[in-house]
């Protein structure tokens, strides 16, 4: 009886494990929207709160009026600077790759070995080369994305209805998820409390004030006349997360060019645009964004989100800091809870 008792135990195993294997798979496309609603839902659940509450506790309508939220402050902006942004990198990478831009790269490059000559004759640096494996970075990993326009229709519609849905059943999803797992309840609790507040320090104290940063800077390209403003602030959000450097790593070459076309009085301008609008806001804004107690370094960040988005594309972006996010948390729990019973088994 033992022996049928086991063999039964390994066949539902084994049934469990490939049923699993196949609903994973099946899933796997859908990933990245299911990675943004979540995302979305941690970051406006408090603001679905307040709605509900006004509402006198109509959840269905309440989700409907944060997904609504949701598509006018955040979806429809990204979508139109994405489309942009896709454009002009396609662009400038054709401009690089057949020598049309060949005065403004021989500037640009003729100004910084100048000044790198001064260190040591031996320094030099390649700018078109340098140039071409940027576009070449975001043309890759950004273009999938809004080149096929029903997926990406199809892809956003799948995220807002799932968002909806976590708004409105979230905490029942979340008492499912409890009693499955093998932890005790206030573990779970644990987990997930640390995982949110990690995630929305990440996403909204790294990932969002990066995103304003670097907005405000293709504003101040476009206002003071760097050629295709939209794909120069895109790749300042990247820079933005760069400890110690920022934006000013997208800055300094615009300002340089300026000065270099004779452009003197837009050089300063773009360079009070930096210091004082750019990089105020990183000061005003992190420190009220990030959660007391999370200790995530940026360069960690950083690295999470290339690491994202060479590994899983534009989604990457999110899924990255994501995945990022649930490491230090798990992190925290093993410490708290399991380290002291690890060392006395061992």
């Amino acid at each position: 009886m033992h022996t049928d008792k086991q063999t039964q135990i390994y066949f539902f195993v084994a049934i469990f494990l490939a049923v699993l294997g196949l609903n994973l798979a099946m899933l796997l496309p859908f990933v990245g929207a299911v990675v943004i609603a979540l995302t979305l839902a941690t970051i406006f659940g408090p603001v679905y709160k307040r709605i509900n509450n006004f509402l006198n506790n109509k959840e269905s309508l309440a989700s409907f009026v944060t997904v609504l939220l949701v598509l006018l402050i955040i979806v429809i902006p990204i979508a139109f600077l994405g489309t942009l942004v896709v454009k002009e990198s396609s662009i400038v990478y054709l401009i690089f790759k057949d020598g049309s831009g060949e005065t403004y790269v021989n500037n640009l490059n003729r100004i910084i070995n100048s000044k790198l000559q001064l260190i040591s004759p031996d320094v030099s640096f390649n700018v078109k080369l340098a140039f071409e494996k940027i576009m070449d970075f975001f043309v890759r990993n950004l273009t999938g994305v809004f080149s096929g326009i029903s997926g990406a229709i199809f892809s956003l519609f799948l995220s807002l209805m799932a968002l909806y849905y976590l708004l409105k059943d979230g905490g029942k999803f979340k008492k499912v998820i409890t009693s499955l797992s093998p932890l005790n309840d206030e573990d779970d609790d644990e987990i997930f409390n640390k995982l949110s507040k990690t995630v929305s320090s990440v996403v909204k104290g790294s990932l969002l004030v990066a995103l304003v940063q670097g907005v405000l800077s293709g504003l101040g390209f476009l206002f003071f006349g760097i050629p295709n403003p939209a794909i120069w602030g895109a790749i300042a959000i990247i820079s933005a997360l760069i400890p110690v450097v920022g934006t000013a790593l997208v800055l300094l070459p615009a300002i340089v060019y300026l000065f270099s076309i004779g452009s003197a009085g837009a050089a300063f301008g773009l360079l009070l645009w930096g210091v004082v609008i750019v990089g105020g806001i990183d000061n005003f804004l992190r420190p009220k964004l990030f959660e007391r107690g999370i200790n995530i370094h940026p360069f960690f960040i950083l690295i999470s989100v290339l690491g994202g988005l060479e590994f899983f594309g534009a989604i990457g972006f999110l899924l990255g800091p994501l995945l990022l996010s649930l490491l230090f948390s798990l992190l925290d729990i093993y410490k708290k809870e399991f380290k002291s019973d690890v060392e006395q088994v061992s």
